[in-house]
């Protein structure tokens, strides 16, 4: 079995790790897989990878304040990257011959780059299954429904996928209902729940003595990759200035600031914490998951996977989502605090005394009310990996690729070839 991943990571860390994630799962499931994954993400090389899987990596690109896209490296127009990914991602494919193409999140790709690799599949490759992982929330409703529309994207679910993995629970959020789904899109749907985590690498006790800690409390912020992470970090930090320092809350804290935050920005920082601060720093950690285990408590932004890590973890939690430009971290962040399950501080009130006073509601807490998350389930790797090897194992019946057809279609033209005899051949061939 070959699986082919495209994973865009045009911001932050949430597809590569979503993705590999899955990867991993798959690996133990069928350990004959074969897996191919395609990636913009400049931080592709840090993550462990499972064992017959490897990265093809392209030109990154990000987000531009607006919403847009732009390059992050090299000093290219974005058509000009854009094309340029286009050509490795269809020839990665040409060359691989994947039984199953797993796509994550955007069904034609950034600004349509997966068309030209979808559209060679059909036509060259039909017995290809062609698979959509779709997040448990991509931003406001209407906005997803016009931009879908105009995109065509609810043409291309109905038409050119196969399935489509939903990483959620509809109980917590449903898209099919907000996103307004077609029947015929609703039927290609399998539920998975979301993708938590198991494995800890390191033990608490461990984490807090490499710390040297001089409470025994400890609060571990994240902003993921760190991208748009300055203002929650600054914050947090400057509690510790004036009165807030004089008034030591009694615990001590991990800053992990992600690898794409500016340097600019994580200088700034670093010179803040040679203040004296009760706060270690790292700017990066591979093991993110063993740290925030060891955790008391954890102030986060509302990435997909920061909340599914502390829902593995079932960790008390304040979350700061982001609002621009999109507000899927905001509506995450509303539908797991309306069901006890995090605290959520909207970054419009992001100021040191409201963060100080959230950090000792979260301390006087009971812990989260997992009870009252009826529906919410995070067995989601194992259930999208399942879902593929099914797939496979259900494999389309194997038709005549479009030139293998024009072939066989010559050729009875000239009396080579009868149309029964060939066509079986062409079927073993295709």
């Amino acid at each position: 079995m070959r699986i082919f991943y495209y994973s865009h990571d045009t911001y932050g860390l949430g597809h590569i790790q979503r993705t590999l994630a899955i990867a991993r799962q798959v690996a133990l499931d069928c350990p004959e897989a074969t897996q191919l994954l395609v990636t913009g993400s400049p931080q592709a090389h840090s993550f462990e990878l499972p064992d017959r899987l490897d990265i093809i990596k392209l030109p990154s690109i990000t987000k531009s304040p607006e919403g847009g896209y732009c390059s992050r490296t090299l000093q290219l127009p974005f058509k000009t990257l854009k094309a340029l990914r286009e050509i490795l991602i269809l020839e990665a494919i040409r060359h691989f011959k994947p039984d199953i193409v797993l796509v994550d999140k955007a069904p034609a790709g950034v600004k349509g780059e997966m068309r030209p690799a979808l559209s060679f599949l059909k036509e060259e490759r039909p017995e290809t299954k062609l698979v959509l992982g779709m997040r448990d929330i991509e931003d406001d409703a209407e906005k997803v429904c016009e931009t879908w529309k105009q995109q065509g994207l609810y043409r291309l679910m109905d038409e050119t996928y196969d399935a489509i993995l939903l990483y959620g629970n509809r109980s917590i959020y449903d898209p099919i209902k907000a996103y307004r789904l077609s029947a015929r899109t609703e039927n290609k749907i399998i539920s998975c729940g979301y993708i938590g985590r198991e494995k800890v690498a390191k033990a608490p006790e461990a984490i807090r003595e490499a710390l040297k800690m001089k409470t025994n409390r400890l609060v571990v912020v994240t902003a993921g990759g760190g991208e748009d992470g300055f203002q929650l970090m600054h914050t947090y930090l400057k509690m510790f200035v004036g009165r807030f320092h004089a008034n030591h809350p009694g615990f001590d804290s991990l800053l992990v600031l992600g690898p794409l935050m500016a340097k600019a920005e994580r200088k700034q920082l670093h010179a803040y914490c040679q203040k004296g601060f009760p706060v270690s720093m790292l700017d990066f950690s591979s093991d993110l998951y063993s740290s925030l285990n060891a955790a008391d408590l954890i102030v986060s932004m509302g990435g997909y996977n920061s909340f599914c890590e502390i829902m593995s973890l079932k960790k008390q939690a304040i979350i700061v989502p982001r609002i621009k430009p999109r507000i899927e971290q905001l509506i995450r962040a509303q539908c797991f605090s309306a069901r006890g399950l995090v605290q959520m501080l909207h970054p419009e009130h992001l100021k040191p005394e409201n963060l100080l006073s959230e950090i000792r509601k979260g301390f006087q807490s009971r812990g989260p009310i997992f009870a009252s998350a009826t529906g919410l389930t995070m067995d989601g790797a194992m259930n999208a990996s399942r879902a593929l090897i099914k797939l496979f194992n259900r494999k389309k019946p194997l038709l005549p690729s479009r030139l293998a057809q024009e072939r066989l279609k010559q050729e009875q033209q000239q009396g080579l070839i009868s149309p029964d005899s060939h066509m079986k051949e062409v079927c073993r061939n295709a």
